[in-house]
């Protein structure tokens, strides 16, 4: 029997299909020396 996870509160991916779709788009998402180098100004630190 698989044991399901369950979702928790404050979470960025709470599913392992969602984990696996942020995933990839954070791939897509340039570094900060790229948005550099492209002449902008990349987010401030949190």
């Amino acid at each position: 029997m698989k044991a399901e996870l369950k979702s928790t509160e404050n979470s960025m991916a709470p599913t392992e299909e969602d984990m696996i779709k942020l995933g990839e788009d954070m791939e897509k998402m340039e570094t900060n020396a790229q948005v550099i180098e492209n002449g902008m100004v990349p987010d401030p630190v949190q």
